[in-house]
């Protein structure tokens, strides 16, 4: 229990020390906008409304875009870093930041897990996903999970989140496990640390040993985030830490947490 503390104090320590980089205006910002045809043009934002968008490109100058003909719009922040593609989730566990409307993205756990996301609005996202090897045996095991996750205040976000794990095939039913959890997360997509707990559901039936999550990132370069994912079981007085890296690319991520006991654990996660 004291190794979880230590890991939230310092998780916390991550995210104050980033706000002031983080928290800033749009205007005078580097944004990178794809147009229809999927061009890119790199500037700086002038002036944006609900009809056109107007920044001023170093080779081009002063340039100005209908709504129409944009695609996409990336924020860069003041060091010039391409945002976190990947705020919602650490590694299996969530942030109450929730996938914009028509967003999705493809994750891939040590080859054999995938899942897939999509923001049905900006603030309510479903997850579908199954393992390979159970698909190829005629009894795969699925998963599936609900997200609603909302603003409270500058830099707070709660959600919450229902996941939902069976079998089909010839085993269909034979696995039922589930767990309802509420999130709460303090930060930006930058710079965040998330608290959640809830409770497990075996077989339509409740465990009453809840569980403490505590998980954060913080960005530490262009391409690199530290990043932690922890577990407490309470009233067991027993927890799981881990802690690692995040390669970060414009729709792409890449996962290298070590978990207590110098388990390793791998992901990739790719932005559609």
């Amino acid at each position: 229990m004291k190794t979880t503390f230590f890991t939230f104090c310092l998780i916390v320590f991550f995210v104050h020390s980033g706000f002031s980089q983080t928290e800033e205006e749009k205007v005078n910002q580097s944004v990178i906008i794809t147009l229809m045809d999927k061009s890119e043009i790199t500037g700086e934002l002038i002036s944006e409304n609900d009809q056109e968008i107007v920044i001023e490109s170093n080779s081009l100058g002063l340039l100005t875009f209908q709504r129409a003909e944009i695609r996409k719009i990336i924020y860069l922040n003041a060091d010039g870093k391409l945002p976190n593609p990947n705020p919602t989730r650490y590694f299996i566990g969530q942030s109450a930041y929730n996938l914009e409307k028509g967003e999705g993205y493809y994750q891939n756990i040590y080859g054999l897990v995938n899942l897939v996301s999509f923001g049905i609005t900006d603030r309510f996202s479903v997850l579908a996903g199954t393992e390979i090897i159970s698909l190829f045996n005629g009894a795969p095991i699925l998963l599936t999970n609900l997200k609603y996750g909302f603003p409270i205040a500058k830099n707070l976000r709660a959600a919450a989140s229902f996941t939902y794990i069976t079998s089909g095939g010839e085993f269909a039913g034979d696995l039922n496990l589930g767990s309802l959890n509420a999130l709460l997360t303090y930060g930006n997509t930058e710079h965040n640390v998330t608290l959640g707990t809830g409770y497990a559901l075996a077989n339509g039936e409740i465990n009453n040993t809840s569980i403490l999550t505590i998980g954060g990132m913080t960005r530490l370069t262009n391409r690199l985030a530290f990043v932690s994912e922890n577990y407490v079981l309470m009233g067991e007085n027993d927890a799981l830490l881990s802690g690692g890296v995040r390669y970060i690319a414009k729709k792409l991520t890449v996962d290298l947490l070590i978990f207590q006991g110098g388990f390793p654990a791998i992901d990739i996660v790719l932005k559609f």
